[in-house]
């Protein structure tokens, strides 16, 4: 913990003349709102029963109600944008929470592995019904992509013209090479006294890895992601509801 808050401290001390280059593409994909994105979050959540009042979840992201499921167990997240289209899941090799936004209307539902395959619970097994997209929230609290740490990390790199007035601003301080080829592009955010850093890391112009760390009002998170795919075409099978759930909206 001592490490990360010295890192945020240090990237809201510094400043640099120099702009951030190889994240601009991550950007443009973002902002397109056509993409595929899978990753997988090495770092656990705390438990639901934790005594430290650690908040486990933000405004925005799946709300990964049983996350005793994955503690101590890399999450992993797929994200599928196309247009007012998307896909959002979060879970771990057997379990996902899911969410499909697709004309208007707000799918969410569990698929959990039996068998060789996947079984689907909305309503009931195999059956889900809509509810209407709820564009206040949206527009109130922005995009989500899976997880709310990992929504943090990617609403970073949208541009500030295009965020709402809730997310933090954060802006470029450094770059650099390590020893292991990869290089990074540091940023950070100053909200009231609540301070963040994210640091995203690349092989040649790919993302591969993401560190970010806050401290707001006395609480500190901190979440280390691997990038497995950014990609910006999205995967249009995954913009349906899938074969073994029936949609029972009534309409």
């Amino acid at each position: 913990m001592k490490k990360f808050f010295l890192l945020i401290t240090a990237l809201i001390i510094f400043s640099a003349q120099a702009e951030a280059a190889k994240i601009d593409a991550c950007q443009k994909i973002l902002e397109s709102g056509r993409y595929t994105i899978r990753y997988e979050n090495l770092t656990p959540a705390p438990r639901v029963t934790n005594r430290d009042g650690v908040e486990l979840y933000g405004k925005n992201g799946l709300a990964v109600e049983r996350n005793d499921f994955f503690l101590n167990r890399p999450l992993s997240g797929l994200i599928v944008g196309d247009g007012a289209n998307r896909y959002e899941e979060v879970g771990y090799k057997d379990f996902f929470q899911c969410r499909l936004i697709k004309g208007g209307e707000n799918f969410i539902f569990t698929k959990y592995k039996k068998g060789g395959g996947f079984e689907y619970f909305g309503d009931k097994k195999g059956k889900v019904s809509a509810n209407p997209r709820n564009y206040l929230v949206e527009l109130l609290s922005g995009e989500s992509f899976g997880d709310a740490n990992f929504t943090e990390m990617m609403t970073a790199i949208i541009s500030d013209s295009k965020k709402n007035s809730a997310q933090k601003k954060y802006k470029f301080v450094a770059d650099g090479k390590l020893e292991n080829g990869l290089t990074y592009e540091d940023f950070s955010a100053k909200d009231g006294e609540g301070i963040g850093a994210i640091r995203y890391y690349f092989d040649g112009d790919t993302l591969k890895k993401i560190a970010f760390a806050t401290f707001d009002k006395g609480k500190f998170r901190k979440c280390i992601v691997k990038i497995l795919e950014f990609n910006p075409a999205p995967e249009q099978n995954f913009l349906n509801l899938p074969g073994g759930l029936v949609d029972t909206t009534k309409r």
